[in-house]
């Protein structure tokens, strides 16, 4: 197919960055997680999806390690999106979590009992372009010196 597209026009990969959240004000956490959705993952999604709406239960959970988790790199930010850099630390029983509408991915900061999830992306957005949550500055905003 020519420019990375199926025949029904999804795109065959599809970015996702993704902010995370977590149950500790204090853990030092990932801001991120960067997601590469493949054709296959995206119909898998779609399907889950269905079965949520026809089973009439509130998710279906799966295991899914596909997230990389990073940090926002603020000493090299200038403009625009906020760089990122490499977390440090490491996940476990990491989740992807399809509802009738939606999905997000969950799970914990490993030898924790901090809880961590993404935002949730709904089904909707598969149908456009890679789906980025970081931080930027607007077009309008001058940095100023301190």
């Amino acid at each position: 197919m020519e420019n990375g597209k199926t025949g029904n026009d999804t795109p065959a990969t599809k970015k996702l960055i993704l902010s995370v959240s977590d149950s500790s004000d204090f853990f030092e956490a990932a801001d991120y997680a960067v997601i590469e959705l493949t054709a296959e993952m995206i119909a898998r999604i779609r399907e889950l999806s269905e079965a949520v709406r026809t089973l009439g239960v509130y998710r279906v959970s799966e295991f899914d390690y596909s997230c990389v988790f990073m940090n926002a790199d603020y000493d090299q930010w200038e403009s625009g999106k906020v760089p990122l850099k490499e977390y440090q630390g490491r996940t476990e029983c990491n989740l992807l979590n399809i509802t009738d509408s939606g999905f997000y991915w969950s799970g914990l900061y490993r030898h924790t009992d901090i809880r961590w999830s993404t935002d949730t992306v709904y089904l909707s957005d598969l149908d456009s372009g890679d789906y980025d949550e970081r931080e930027e500055y607007p077009d309008n905003e001058v940095q100023k010196a301190v």
